[in-house]
C-alpha cells in the first residue's frame, strides 16, 4: 500500500480516458504565454511547468500536508525507503483551486499537476492552460464512477 492518501489521483492520472468535451473548449488562439490570460487566470500553471517541488511551493505557498501527519509534506526515513521517494504529493489551495503535485521526494522533480474539478473549461481558464500548448499535455482525470465525468485535469510537461 502507498504511503499516501491521494492515490486514486495517481492511478487515474495514469489511466485517464478522454471525455471527449476538450475541443469545446479550445476557443480563439491557442497561445499560451498571453499576458491577458495569465491575469484573468487563478494560478498560471504553465509557468509551473519544469519546476521542481521547492520551486512550485515558492510560488503557491505552503502545501496543506504538514511535518506532524503520517503523510506529511516530505516522506520519512522509512517511507523513503519503501517508496524510494517517488510519488510523493504536495496538495496545494490557490484562491479556491486545489491542485495536486506528484514528485519523486529523492531528485525533487515534479512529475505532473492535478487541479482538482469537474469542469473543463473552468480549470482550463482558471489555471491558464491551452489543450494545443507545445510545452506540456492536459489530460482529463477520470471519475472511477463514472468514467464520463472527470474529477480534474492533469497537466504534464512534455520535457
Amino acid at each position: 500500500m502507498h504511503p499516501f492518501r491521494y492515490a486514486a489521483f495517481v492511478l487515474l492520472a495514469g489511466t485517464a480516458a478522454c471525455s471527449g468535451s476538450q475541443t469545446a473548449s479550445e476557443r480563439g488562439n491557442p497561445t499560451t504565454g498571453s499576458v491577458e490570460a495569465a491575469r484573468m487566470a487563478t494560478v498560471d500553471l504553465p509557468d509551473l511547468m519544469g519546476r521542481n517541488i521547492d520551486q512550485v511551493r515558492r510560488k503557491l505557498g505552503a502545501p496543506r500536508e504538514s511535518k506532524e501527519q503520517a503523510i506529511g509534506l516530505e516522506p520519512t526515513a522509512e517511507q523513503m525507503q519503501s517508496t524510494k521517494g517517488q510519488d510523493w504529493i504536495n496538495t496545494f489551495e490557490q484562491n479556491g483551486l486545489t491542485i495536486v503535485a506528484t514528485f519523486n521526494a529523492r531528485s525533487r522533480k515534479v512529475r505532473d499537476l492535478v487541479v482538482v474539478g469537474s469542469d473543463e473549461d473552468e480549470i482550463l481558464r482558471r489555471a491558464n492552460l491551452s489543450l494545443t500548448a507545445p510545452n506540456y499535455m492536459v489530460l482529463p482525470v477520470a471519475n472511477p464512477s463514472n468514467n464520463r465525468e472527470i474529477i480534474g485535469m492533469r497537466v504534464v510537461d512534455r520535457k
